[in-house]
Parts: structure tokens; C-alpha cells; sequence
């Protein structure tokens, strides 16, 4: 079973685990939790919520007389204070659902929107939904994206065009960045992460060589290269960034993956390069959700499926 469905983004200070090992623990707050709405550009604003210990991505939303579109769903128990706070920003319905990737803190609320909205992914997120359990999403046959594409999608609406691209195995199979019109908002999903303090970045985080370096670092450098300098980044959780801050976070992405594929050629298994702390320079990014062992074991375990333990994955 994947870890994703009860680690790093359900708890964003719990410890990794899978859901079979997660111990006993009180059942969130709902009714404590608060969305704040932030516009960013003309037509498009972002909700991120807080109040509960449950870990929620944020959502972007593009308003106009056409009906909104969000990207990301976040949990079905927090869907109609997430509607009121959608009231704010227009009185149109909402009219698509663009799912970044497939994890339940992203498309939990899709049980809720799907029944009058048209949920759109990558190819990859619909069909990991149903192997995959994830106890956040409900409702599957009303969760499943039903409009899907393979590379990038096009969504013309409120006089305006929305990108969405897909660059390959990242945080999960199916990871899209959504370019909004004019592309000075981007909504990267968890191929990008913005807490503070800083983590680890979210590579592969099913642990299972299902995700990896090679799509997060393109995902980023085209990000990087289309957007102009003053883009406004929304994560997947935190913070919105800026395009300064992205790069940072590739520095981390690039240079990380680097130093284990040079590991990697010299011949040293996954235990030679946890004893020799290959990574300490970067051990300030360790939290209790990715220790510095696990993110080196999502490296090596995404290098090692797609390339055999040698190639070159960021393509230097």
C-alpha cells in the first residue's frame, strides 16, 4: 500500500507511515477550520485552510461569468465551508475540477463537486485512484475524474485559457502544473512544497518508485522559463511563492538528486550512502514527516525503477 495515502500530506508534521501502521488518533475538528481566500490576479484567487490537524492542499480558482474552476478539491468534510467561502469570490457554480494529483488531501472534495462539476486529471490519477486506497476519498465513482489527458490540456473558459502539463513521474505518477491565463499564477500541486521551516521536497512520496526527480525538475524548469518573474507559485501546501523561492527549491531538487546518482555510479548500495550521510548538507530540510533516510530512500528507489541504478535523470 502506498504511504502517501496516510503520510506527508495527510499529517504535515506526522511522522511517514502507512496507513496500516498509523496508530490510533482522535478524528479531526472540522468545525474548527477556517478558509481564507486570497486573490492573486484578475479571475483568480486561493483558498487555503487551516484550524485542524489534517493536512489540506491548497486551492486555486478561476472566477468569471462562464462558472469557476478549481484546481484541487482538498477534503470532502471541509466542501461547504469551502463553498461559502467561494460565495465570496462569485455567485456562479463551479463548473470544472482540475485534480493536480491523486492523493485524497487534493481530491477528497471531489466526492462533493463532482456530482455537478466535470473533474479533470491526468490519465494516471483516475486510474491509481481506484488500486489505490486512500480513506480520504469517498464516493469513488463520483471522485473519478472523467475527463483526462495524457501530456497537457487546454480549458477555454471565462474569456481565458488554462494550461494544464504534465512532465512525467514526480511527487506521484500523474503530477499536472496549472498554468492560469496570462500565466502569471501557476498552481504546482506537491511537485512543489512551501512550508516554514523548510522541507524535503515531496519526491516520490509513495516510496515506491512510482514518482521521481526526472518530472519534478522539468516541471519546475519550464515553470521557471514561462512564467514571468513577478508569477505568484501556489503550492500544494504552504505558502504562495515566488519564482525566487522555486528556484530554491530546484537547487535542492537538482542537487540532491545529483549527489545519490553519483552514489549510484561509484557502485554504493542505498546503506553505503545512509552511513556515509551523503546528504548532510542538506539535513536542515529533515522534519518528522521526511527524515533524511527516507528522503534518500525515495531518491534511490525512483532512480533505481526508471533507470536501472545509472542513468542520468536531470538529463546533464
Amino acid at each position: 500500500m502506498r504511504k502517501a495515502a496516510a503520510g506527508f500530506c495527510l499529517f504535515l508534521a506526522a511522522t511517514l507511515t502507512t496507513q496500516a501502521q498509523e496508530p490510533p488518533r482522535q478524528a479531526p475538528d472540522f468545525s474548527k477550520a477556517q478558509v481564507k481566500v486570497q486573490k492573486l490576479a484578475d479571475k483568480v484567487y486561493v483558498l487555503q485552510s487551516s484550524g485542524v490537524q489534517a493536512g489540506m492542499g491548497n486551492i486555486g480558482v478561476y472566477a468569471g461569468d462562464d462558472g469557476m474552476v478549481l484546481v484541487d478539491s482538498q477534503l470532502l468534510e471541509l466542501a461547504p465551508k469551502i463553498e461559502a467561502a467561494l460565495k465570496t469570490v462569485s455567485d456562479k457554480p463551479v463548473k470544472y475540477v482540475i485534480n493536480t494529483h491523486w492523493h485524497g488531501d487534493h481530491t477528497g472534495g471531489n466526492a462533493y463537486w463532482g456530482k455537478t462539476a466535470l473533474l479533470v486529471a491526468q490519465e494516471n490519477v483516475p486510474k491509481t485512484m481506484q488500486k489505490e486506497a486512500d480513506r480520504r476519498i469517498t464516493d469513488l465513482p463520483v471522485s473519478l475524474p472523467k475527463i483526462t489527458f495524457g501530456q497537457d490540456l487546454s480549458l477555454h473558459i471565462n474569456g481565458g485559457e488554462l494550461r494544464a502539463i504534465y512532465f512525467g513521474r514526480a511527487h506521484t505518477d500523474g503530477d499536472a502544473a496549472v498554468f492560469f491565463p496570462g500565466n502569471s499564477v501557476v498552481h504546482m500541486g506537491d511537485i512543489f512544497t512551501n512550508f516554514d521551516p523548510p522541507h524535503y521536497p515531496a519526491l516520490d512520496a509513495d516510496n515506491d518508485g512510482s514518482g521521481g526527480p526526472e518530472g519534478e525538475i522539468a516541471s519546475i524548469e519550464y515553470v521557471v522559463a514561462h512564467a514571468p518573474e513577478d508569477a505568484q507559485i501556489i503550492p500544494g501546501h504552504g505558502g504562495v511563492a515566488t519564482k525566487a523561492e522555486l528556484r530554491k527549491y530546484l537547487e535542492v531538487v537538482k542537487a540532491t538528486t545529483a549527489a545519490v546518482q553519483d552514489a549510484m555510479k561509484q557502485g554504493k548500495s542505498l546503506e553505503q550512502m545512509k552511513q556515509e550521510n551523503i546528504l548532510a548538507q542538506w539535513q536542515y530540510l529533515e522534519t518528522p514527516a521526511i527524515k533524511t533516510d527516507v528522503y534518500l530512500e525515495r531518491l534511490y528507489k525512483s532512480l533505481t525503477s526508471k533507470n536501472g541504478g545509472s542513468a542520468d535523470a536531470t538529463g546533464q
